[in-house]
């Protein structure tokens, strides 16, 4: 190996980081700020629960979903359809639904593949953080979003879960959001776009969102949030599967 050609690997690997310590700091800049956006570190760090009653516009129907989330634990969603309520839970590794639609009467375990994919719904601080979670971050370019100028950033979480966040320039708001997972073997890519940013207790959330998903195509769904509490109490027996 020639003296020049070791000066150029040399070279090539210094530049290369170079190239990632600048994007680093770039998707650093750029989630410090969402985080102020979104409330600033004092409050997302104290953020431990959370209670949401919610609408979802689809196929001509309005359905009711009343969902509770500890941080980092549990999560239980409630989903009224044609007077039908179907249950799904997460408590810690385990979980566990109730489907009357499917014949599924009585709590049935979830298998471990779906708890490892809805256990990503247990975090509710989402990129705050997001070092110390373990989530792995990257800096995807700029793009225009219906107008909006936004930075896209690629978020890996620990099991795999992949979610590009559309994040705003402007506001520093998350205005959209694709998820993709393997459920039951099948490759699923869900798009979530999000509007009309309130406070709730010094936190900004997205009160509308319209979700569509590979898993049923051509289907778009319209989620309106009625009432979100923070840090309410939460009786911890609500996500343990009933006997």
């Amino acid at each position: 190996m020639t003296n020049r050609l070791v000066k150029t690997i040399f070279l090539l690997l210094i530049l290369s980081g170079i190239f990632t310590s600048v994007q680093a700091q770039s998707v650093d800049e750029i989630v410090s700020k969402h985080i102020n956006a979104m409330g600033g570190e004092d409050k997302l760090s104290k953020l431990q629960s959370m209670k949401i009653t919610a609408e979802m516009d689809v196929m001509n129907m309005k359905v009711p979903i009343n969902t509770t989330i500890v941080q980092n634990q549990a999560f239980r969603s409630e989903t009224v359809v044609q007077g039908s309520t179907i249950v799904q839970a997460i408590n810690g590794n385990t979980g566990w639904t109730i489907n009357p639609m499917t014949g599924e009467t009585k709590p049935t375990a979830l298998p471990e593949e779906a708890v490892k994919s809805m256990a990503s719904e247990t975090d509710i601080t989402g990129l705050y953080n997001y070092k110390q979670k373990g989530y792995q971050l990257t800096l995807d370019g700029e793009e225009d979003l219906a107008g909006a100028k936004v930075y896209k950033v690629t978020m890996t979480l620990k099991n795999g879960v992949k979610r590009v966040n559309y994040i705003s320039k402007d506001t520093f708001y998350i205005l959209k959001i694709v998820a993709k997972t393997n459920i039951n073997g099948q490759d699923i890519e869900s798009e979530n776009m999000q509007s009309d940013f309130r406070q709730v207790d010094g936190i900004y959330y997205p009160f509308t969102s319209e979700v569509s998903t590979s898993a049923m195509p051509g289907t778009k769904m319209a989620l309106h949030i009625k009432t979100l509490e923070v840090n309410p109490k939460i009786d911890p027996a609500i996500f343990e599967m009933p006997k």
